[in-house]
């Protein structure tokens, strides 16, 4: 393909040549430009061309060189046709620069583009004329003022006429058939001959501008381009033999041999502005009418292929226009069944009812869509209803169409088939309703049982505690002394009973915390305090075991807020855990750690530990290690379960790290809060050892 242009360019520059020496040949002694060059030609070449930004000089040189070469051989003196030469290469140059460069373009489709067009043949013009006219003054060549002026008037033209040819431009068939174009054309050739061969009837040049605007309106661009040279080129030889009007003109001839032929070259402008603006006009239109089509043959195949998209368009009056073969498979209905029809068939009263309570409108269907219409509304799930009687979920969009003056043309709905998302989401809200009684009996079931077990555990405190009263006293030797027997089977049921005692306190400390109707205290805590407290109620057990107990408490306060009397409930319940699972002469350690923005408070024993596979049921109720189960160690598996409700109830997490064999650390962290002034007095770090 490079190689062909390569070929058709040299074949451009010969003709170049070729036409550049008859036209010099042919030139009237009495002139000094050169005669009727088609200079437009060179500018052409550039523009086929496409010369790179390297080869751009060599082919700029080529060029002058075959013009140089056509001025020479047709009889210009060598010093002028240097001087020519120069001139229009420049000229080519420039207008291919103008068309070609960072704002250029080589297309001929739009205004810009033919202001562009224009500007180039002028300043190229221009460019040409005056070397010209330097170049007649540096060589006494003619009367330089006059030799510019023919100069740029020839060349103008000749770019206008000639320069179209290589500019790309949008292709389109023409109008009419093969028979108006033969008519077209015979008509032009004819008229312009018939124009060009009297010498005194100078009006009937006239009649070929029409027949030029008639081409240009009705035919291609390009072929309107070529009707112009030939016209031109007809009317320039004809003169050029001594026919047609422009020849008996003598006033411009008396007076300027160089502006001879400044009324052809008038002539030759004004066909060359009345085709190409035309053409232009025709192009863009054809161009618009092309891209309106494709369009609309893109719309027409997206509406066709959205199969899962219901679309429908109707006037502004409300008759459906278009409906696509997505709302003819949703809904059920052929295109015939609703075209012209109002859309209110697809809708029953109380679904259009139930919109304009929504949307605050009356109870219309089109005052309803012209609400729907509007941007703050959006999308709306409408129920429609379908062919077969059947409701289908459309998620619905209303979109006025405006034409260029922003009237309403059109209304455009579409909307997605979410029938069963739709159903899904019912499904779903019953099914919550549905979840939602069963949480609310769940919870009552709760709270009658913790107000059973509440009731329960009042009503057996108060004769245990009768017993145990009675006990003491037996034991005390109120009622008389008691043997040996009698004592130790006492003592038994003494200790049986407060067994029962902490385990009925037990259900009712857990019941009171986690019932969700009693609200815990909530006040500034030091955890260091509690742990001390703690520290001074298992000094018994302790004492009774052989165990050590050390502190390691910060020395600054420990504050949280909560429920002081829970709080050690829990820290009493962990250590009383930790003395139990100790053997005798191990040792425990209450520890308060500030981590971060948390404090954690730990209980460490050198217990005998906790299996793997038990320490995920720890703080369960009634959870009872295999340990204490073999070893009768008294408790009710409650006391782990408490500290863990009360660890919650205080937005706080308790956890368990334990190896057999080891002992055990059970840590709660809570976030910390501010120190409150008159907290505790800062105390050093201390590990005391508690006998």
């Amino acid at each position: 393909m490079l190689q062909s242009r390569h070929v058709r360019v040299a074949a451009l520059m010969a003709l170049l040549g070729v036409l550049g020496c008859a036209a010099t040949a042919g030139a009237s002694d009495a002139t000094h430009y050169a005669g009727l060059w088609p200079v437009g030609l060179g500018s052409g070449i550039l523009i086929y061309a496409r010369p790179t930004s390297r080869t751009l000089a060599p082919v700029t040189l080529l060029l002058g060189v075959v013009i140089l070469a056509g001025l020479a051989l047709g009889g210009c003196p060598w010093d002028v046709s240097i001087g020519y030469a120069v001139g229009m290469t420049l000229e080519c140059l420039v207008v291919h620069q103008v068309l070609t460069g960072r704002w250029g373009g080589r297309r001929l489709s739009d205004d810009q583009d033919l202001v562009r067009f224009a500007a180039a043949c002028l300043v190229g013009a221009l460019v040409g004329a005056s070397v010209f006219g330097v170049t007649a003054a540096v060589t006494d060549f003619g009367e330089p003022g006059a030799v510019a002026a023919a100069t740029f008037i020839v060349h103008l033209t000749s770019q206008l006429i000639l320069l179209g040819l290589f500019m790309e431009e949008f292709r389109h068939p023409g109008f009419g058939g093969r028979a108006e174009r033969t008519v077209r054309w015979s008509l032009s050739l004819a008229v312009t001959v018939a124009a060009f061969l009297p010498t005194t009837v100078p009006s009937l040049v006239f009649l070929v501008l029409p027949l030029i605007g008639w081409t240009a309106l009705r035919s291609p661009m390009r072929e309107a381009l070529w009707q112009l040279v030939v016209v031109c080129w007809i009317a320039a030889t004809l003169t050029s033999l001594g026919y047609g009007p422009f020849v008996s003109i003598y006033a411009i001839r008396d007076r300027s041999p160089e502006l001879a032929s400044a009324p052809l070259q008038g002539f030759m402008l004004g066909c060359a502005l009345v085709c190409i603006p035309f053409a232009m006009a025709v192009g863009r239109q054809r161009r618009s009418a092309t891209e309106a089509d494709n369009e609309r043959e893109r719309l027409r195949r997206i509406v066709e292929g959205a199969i899962g998209t219901v679309i429908i368009e109707s006037d502004p009056v409300g008759r459906i226009t278009l409906f696509n073969p997505g709302a003819q498979a949703i809904l059920g209905y052929a295109q015939e069944e609703v075209l012209g029809r109002t859309p209110a068939m697809f809708f029953t009263d109380e679904e259009i009812a139930r919109h304009a309570a929504l949307l605050g409108v009356p109870p219309d269907l089109r005052q309803v869509s012209l609400a729907s219409a509007l941007p703050e509304n959006g999308p709306r799930d409408w129920n429609y209803r379908a062919k077969d009687g059947q409701v289908r979920t459309l998620s619905a969009n209303v979109v006025p169409i405006t034409d260029n003056n922003r009237q309403v043309v059109a209304y455009l709905a579409t909307g997605d088939d979410i029938t069963k998302r739709a159903d899904a989401q019912v499904a779903l809200e019953t099914a919550l309703a549905a979840e939602r009684k069963a949480v609310a009996n769940l919870t009552e079931v709760d709270r009658t049982k913790d107000a059973f077990v509440s009731s329960v555990s009042h009503e057996l405190r108060t004769p245990i505690t009768n017993i145990v009263g009675y006990l003491e006293l037996l034991l005390d030797g109120a009622y008389g002394a008691t043997t040996a027997p009698q004592h130790e089977a006492l003592g038994r049921i003494d200790t049986n009973s407060h067994r029962l005692l902490e385990l009925i306190d037990d259900l009712l400390t857990l019941s009171q915390i986690e019932s969700l109707d009693v609200e815990l205290a909530s006040q500034p805590v030091d955890l260091r305090e509690v742990v001390r407290r703690v520290a001074s109620e298992i000094r018994h057990d302790l004492l009774a075991r052989g165990q050590q107990l050390e502190l390691d408490l910060p020395p600054e306060p420990a504050v949280v807020h909560g429920d002081q009397a829970h709080l050690q409930r829990m820290v009493s319940n962990l250590a009383t855990n930790a003395v139990k699972f100790t053997p005798t002469g191990g040792s425990i350690t209450l520890r308060v750690v500030a981590a971060g923005t948390s404090y954690a408070l730990e209980v460490q024993d050198t217990g005998v530990g906790i299996p793997d596979e038990e320490q995920a049921l720890l703080l369960n109720r009634f959870f009872r290690s295999s340990y204490a189960q073999t070893e009768a160690i008294q408790g009710s598996g409650l006391g782990l379960s408490i500290a863990r409700s009360i660890a919650q109830r205080h937005g706080a997490r308790i956890r368990a790290t334990s190896r057999v064999g080891r002992g055990s650390v059970f840590t709660v962290s809570f976030e910390r809060q501010p120190a409150v002034d008159g907290w505790g007095a800062p105390t050093t770090a201390q590990a005391e050892p508690v006998a």
